[in-house]
């Protein structure tokens, strides 16, 4: 199946002065998207792989010992017909793992970065002719939570992931490198300062010490399932308001979690965690996409086992693997393209294009369907592999009335950015 599907070429291509790591297109003003970068910075011995130089092993030891130097940037893009503009560039005093728009009304100019030193950092777009990038707010794991959370002496904790909430606005899911996932509470997104030199918002950041969810190695990713009405056994007050956290750790697990927020806004998870076996390497991507009729949700994953896998996921109990695929390289990321839950007579039941960030294989566009008989199926429509080195990131514009859909992919090692087109009759 890694073969499979239309091979298509880049339109523009551009390099970056930083690896890139992640990237979103901004769904307040779909000609813009944004970059995030990470760089691993020399250990002042000359060295930055660890090799060669003349030292004694105690001083390398020592040196391993200490937390690692990343630094990145932050990078704001247009895209309009084709034509790529680099608009603005901001310096990132941390490496950027991970960033995504808020998908609340009214606050999808804003977006959150988390960071190689577990920081959480609130930006906003600036649009116009002086389009640029304005800095909210920024606070680490220790003031979110109180001190409660310290990194020990010669130890870090790398954010590594996050999630919105789909429907409250001042909820985020963070992964971590030690194997927490943790729920951080903001203040309301509709009252942030305009600028970093303002007054806060009313109300506190709090990220909850206790995790949601625990790896016995480090988290990767981590989602708020976004579908609605999640099915609930057992008592639930009025005005209760349930979610489940996913999350995949380089344990190899699928683990996941039913939360509760009560009618005055406090937070609970006295459900227990359940973990899921069924990758053969770490679990990097996961895509929640609906409750079927026999109230189990359908949930998509990625894995560095370079498979793509469809679960259900009951209520209560072990996740059941419906289907897999291999796409070649490890499954990074995966993005939702369209999702139709319409049948269409003598062709599927529902049918899902998702967008896959698989490594060192480069993109793929997906579909997922379940037949009329019930089967459900993958196959590769689109495969992109200009890149030379690891495909962490990409997207797809939020504008999908276009015939020809613009598709932006990076990769790392080679700091490579493309754009490449997709028709839209193929999502």
């Amino acid at each position: 199946m890694a073969d499979e599907g239309q091979l298509v070429t880049s339109i523009k291509r551009a390099e970056l002065d930083l690896p890139p790591s992640c990237i979103e297109f901004c769904p307040a003003f779909p000609s813009y998207f944004v970059v995030g970068t990470y760089s691993l910075q020399p250990d002042g011995s000359g060295n930055d792989n660890g090799q060669g130089g003349e030292e004694e092993i105690g001083e390398r030891q020592e040196r391993a010992r200490q937390p690692q130097s990343r630094k990145g940037s932050i990078i704001l893009f247009r895209l309009i017909e084709g034509e790529l503009t680099k608009l603005y560039t901001e310096q990132y005093p941390s490496a950027v793992l991970d960033l995504r728009f808020s998908p609340h009304q009214f606050c999808r100019d804003i977006f959150a970065v988390v960071s190689s030193t577990a920081t959480v950092s609130l930006y906003r777009v600036v649009y116009g002719s002086a389009a640029r990038l304005r800095h909210l707010r920024m606070l680490d794991i220790v003031s979110m939570s109180k001190g409660a959370i310290t990194p020990e002496l010669g130890s870090e904790i790398i954010f590594t992931s996050f999630s919105w909430h789909s429907t409250r606005t001042d909820v985020l899911a963070i992964s971590s490198t030690p194997g927490q996932v943790y729920i951080v509470r903001l203040p309301p997104l509709n009252k942030l300062p305009a600028a970093m030199d303002e007054p806060p918002a009313p109300g506190e950041w709090h990220l909850y010490e206790e995790p949601v969810l625990t790896h016995t190695l480090e988290s990767w990713t981590v989602v708020i399932s976004p579908s609605m009405g999640l099915p609930v056994l057992g008592q639930a007050d009025e005005g209760d308001y349930f979610c489940r956290v996913y999350s995949g750790g380089d344990d190899s697990m699928l683990r996941y979690r039913t939360c509760k927020w009560d009618k005055d806004g406090n937070f609970s998870a006295d459900l227990p965690a359940i973990e899921s076996r069924g990758h053969d390497a770490g679990v990097t991507a996961i895509l929640p996409l609906f409750f079927a009729d026999d109230g189990r949700e359908l949930v998509v994953t990625g894995s560095y086992d370079e498979h793509i896998r469809l679960f259900a996921v009951p209520v209560f109990g072990k996740a059941v693997n419906l289907a897999k695929s291999c796409l070649g390289g490890g499954v990074w990321r995966l993005n939702l393209i369209n999702l139709k839950k319409e049948p269409k007579k003598g062709e599927y039941r529902w049918r899902a294009s998702i967008l896959a960030s698989c490594m060192h294989a480069g993109a793929r566009i997906v579909e997922l369907r379940q037949t009329e008989g019930g089967e459900y199926q993958f196959r590769v429509l689109v495969r992109f592999e200009e890149h030379k080195s690891m495909n962490y990131g990409s997207d797809i514009t939020p504008d999908k009335w276009r015939e020809k859909l613009p598709v932006v992919s990076t990769s790392f090692y080679d700091k490579l950015l493309c754009v490449w087109e997709i028709h839209r009759d193929i999502i």
